[in-house]
């Protein structure tokens, strides 16, 4: 194979040039650690954004037609050498290429570009690789702060707000359409070995959105409104060996959005799909009271094994408990511990029967009588928390809980915080991916957030 005079001709001078930076910067044998590290620092920042520049630069000094066909059919003619600037990992990127322009179509370009994957973005795919890593945990500032200190890269939160916007949007676009298939079973089963049980949670979450609004106020006064996020999880678990119940999560995955169930109940069924429910053992389900759950997941996943909420079940026997004796009653507090007890012990209804022996003398007290036995009749196949236990299973849907705070609130519901639905919506989409333990990996939406 013939060598390549001129890269060769680049490495020599490289080299050269580096040997000299690398004489003059680096650290002699009395320097500290920490004057060690800033100085291979500052030799790199010195070296890598010319060396970067010189070798992307080296494509423009190849020979170069005077006119080239253009995709209107017509012929572009060259019309000089024009410098493109590019943020890039390294910093600012001056990249001179020769442009060219078709009189048949008035429109021009620079073929080149292709030559390096350029799309029309100012920024490269690593950088917004970076923006969609950071965004999901510290913001739109919080981002540029940290890759103007990590990297020492200037981009503006407006920019780095449309880069991730665009790339959570783009990721949630294409699980829409994975869910559209699974639901219409024409997604490929990936072969996922067969969890031996896996648990699916759902559950709501409020955030601050806002209505369509512009800071001249042509589109009126700004009206901010709280919204609710649906959350769900899909998960396995390590298993206690001395006791044989299931204990801490060992896997995850997530999803979140500010759309209706509609939309975040295929989304639900596709992240249980990737889990591997189709194959899996046994498929626990955990909720509060909410209906809306329910009935989902009795679409989603029928057949499977319903357990509501220990906890929340709880909180509907201190809620009567606190209505027949008073709050903060010691008759109460034995009372509510009384139907916890029989409620452990597979004893919902007792507890029926404890809540419709009580006679209340106001109308307040009948309609807490009347919502809170139906609340314990309808859940009831759902409260054998005995039977439950026994079998190892998790009988409180903390997990969800949590995940709702972590996934929505902390990153949504901040001071001073109000959301765009589409916005809050994209970056809901990237922060529950990044949270899963297998993440779907973002490259294939990099190009599409120039």
């Amino acid at each position: 194979m013939k060598p390549d005079t001129d890269r060769q001709a680049l490495i020599d001078e490289t080299v050269a040039r580096y040997r000299k930076i690398l004489e003059e910067m680096l650290p002699d044998d009395n320097a500290t650690l920490d004057q060690i590290e800033g100085a291979i620092e500052d030799i790199g920042k010195n070296m890598l954004p010319d060396l970067q520049e010189k070798v992307v630069n080296e494509r423009s000094k190849k020979c170069r037609d005077n006119k080239i066909d253009c995709t209107c059919g017509g012929k572009a003619r060259f019309r000089g050498m024009v410098t493109r600037t590019l943020i890039t990992l390294h910093g600012l990127l001056r990249w001179t290429r020769p442009a060219y322009h078709c009189k048949k179509c008035g429109k021009g370009c620079a073929p080149l570009d292709a030559s390096l994957g350029l799309d029309k973005g100012d920024t490269t795919l690593g950088v917004r690789d970076m923006v969609a890593f950071f965004v999901p945990d510290t913001g739109f500032v919080g981002t540029t702060e940290s890759l103007r200190k990590s990297r020492g890269l200037d981009l503006s939160a407006s920019t780095v707000e449309r880069i991730a916007v665009s790339v959570g949007a783009q990721l949630r676009k294409a699980q829409e359409t994975d869910a559209a298939l699974h639901k219409a079973d024409q997604l490929p089963d990936r072969r996922t070995a067969c969890p031996r049980r896996l648990y699916i949670g759902a559950d709501g979450v409020m955030a601050p959105m806002r209505d369509e609004w512009k800071k001249n106020g042509s589109l009126g006064k700004l009206n901010c409104r709280f919204g609710e996020c649906k959350t769900g999880i899909v998960y396995e678990t390590y298993v206690d060996k001395q006791t044989g119940r299931d204990s801490r999560v060992s896997t995850r995955s997530y999803v979140a959005t500010t759309k209706d169930v509609e939309a975040f109940e295929p989304l639900l069924g596709l992240l249980a799909h990737r889990a591997g429910h189709h194959a899996a053992k046994e498929i626990v389900l955990l909720g509060d009271g909410a209906i809306w759950i329910w009935y989902m997941f009795a679409r989603l996943f029928p057949g499977a094994i319903q357990i509501l909420d220990f906890y929340h079940a709880c909180d509907h026997i201190a809620l009567v408990a606190e209505a027949m004796f008073g709050k903060g009653t010691d008759a109460g507090k034995k009372w509510q511990n009384e139907r916890q007890a029989e409620l452990k012990d597979n004893g919902v209804s007792l507890v029926i029967a404890a809540i419709t022996a009580w006679m209340p003398s106001t109308d307040a007290g009948q309609e807490i009588k009347r919502t809170q036995a139906k609340y314990f009749t309808e859940n009831a196949e759902r409260m054998r928390y005995k039977t439950y236990l026994e079998k190892g299973y998790h009988i409180g849907s903390g997990v969800i809980e949590s995940s709702c705070k972590h996934i929505v609130v902390q990153r949504l519901d901040q001071a001073g915080m109000h959301w765009r639905q589409a916005i809050a919506d994209a970056i809901l989409a990237l922060r529950a991916n990044k949270r899963c333990t297998n993440p779907v990996d973002l490259k294939p939406y990099l190009a599409m957030a120039a």
